[in-house]
């Protein structure tokens, strides 16, 4: 046998073996994968909502929790891990063991975070997955009660004028921010942007008419519109809402205009697909039950209860949405 022939002898044996080494890991991996999704959950699951108490995300965690409970047979525990937008709970769950026992809710700032934050220490594409697209809602334009505009004719007429019209919003770059920047930008009008660092006291200055206008998610805004505090001039849903059916949805007057205010479930990025998937069908089963779907129906939430795939779905293609007018109109952190 010639030198050469055994030097192609000993390569093809080394190629053998590494070949055979990387199937032995490859099948560790899997067998390692397979058998935590098959025990998960052995211990209780902490849910993170990176928003103070009493906010949208909160009351949707809080009203899944005890069936998720069930349905899991663990205990869960929701978490709340408020602060910088929502950036920092969200942040816990990108660093979090990716093992099914810490995972988060996020609002539709979520897919957002990375236009607004040039800084921010986590990719939401690399680093985190989606588990559940969860819930949405229409969002609603509303004044005062004590307001001069009682139409959305109204509202447009007096907005074409610069500096007539104020309106609210949870901080820059939120998504009542983006609604009402899509809004004017679709009439050809304008209005001040007063920024606030929640809802609750955006509500209190617009029900005390310090404020003219603002574009908010219907669950937020429905039990002051049915008190009779605020007036709705109409939601961004294409149709109107069950809830409150003689208000126009704006795409009545331009076409196509639609925005969703919505709340999902995300994981550590290389969390084991099987439990995602587990945790995923927990959720949207719990979801489904009828105490928890009325008490969210009642509150102005659509049911989406979404795949996994349908979560990263949404999270990238409002990331574009958005990004674009983000860009444009240079909102965000410097």
């Amino acid at each position: 046998m010639s030198a050469t022939t055994k030097n192609l002898s000993v390569n093809l044996k080394l190629g053998q073996r590494w070949i055979q080494a990387i199937a032995a890991a490859s099948l560790s991996v899997t067998c390692t994968a397979t058998a935590m999704a098959q025990d998960y959950p052995s211990k209780q699951v902490v849910v993170v909502v990176p928003f103070a108490p009493g906010g949208t995300v909160d009351n949707v965690a809080r009203h899944v929790q005890e069936a998720l409970s069930s349905s899991l047979k663990q205990t869960v525990i929701v978490e709340n891990r408020a602060g910088a937008g929502g950036t920092i709970g969200t942040g816990t769950v990108a660093k979090a063991q990716p093992d099914g026992y810490r995972v988060g809710m996020v609002f539709d700032s979520y897919a957002t975070e990375a236009h607004i934050y040039p800084a921010l220490p986590y990719s939401p594409e690399k680093d985190l997955t989606g588990v559940s697209y969860m819930v949405r809602s229409p969002m609603v334009l509303v004044v005062p009660t004590s307001s001069p505009y009682k139409t959305l004719q109204d509202y447009i007429t007096a907005a074409k004028t610069p500096h007539t019209v104020s309106y609210a919003s949870v901080g820059a770059g939120s998504s009542n921010h983006l609604a009402a920047e899509l809004f004017h930008e679709t009439a050809g009008t304008s209005a001040l942007h007063t920024p606030y660092k929640g809802g609750g006291p955006a509500m209190t200055d617009l029900m005390g008419a310090h404020v003219d206008s603002m574009i908010a998610s219907l669950p937020l805004v429905l039990p002051h519109v049915q008190a009779g505090k605020l007036r709705a001039l109409g939601v961004t849903s294409q149709t109107r809402a069950t809830q409150l059916p003689d208000v126009p949805a704006i795409s009545e007057t331009f076409n196509n205009f639609e925005v969703y205010s919505w709340v999902g479930m995300i994981a550590p990025a290389k969390t084991p697909e099987a439990v995602v998937k587990r945790l995923s069908d927990d959720v949207n089963a719990a979801l489904k039950t009828p105490a928890v779907s009325t008490r969210l129906n009642d509150a102005g939430f659509e049911i989406v209860a979404g795949s996994p795939e349908q979560m990263n779905a949404l999270t990238s293609s409002e990331s574009q949405r958005w990004g674009r007018l983000i860009a444009d109109k240079k909102i965000g952190q410097q």
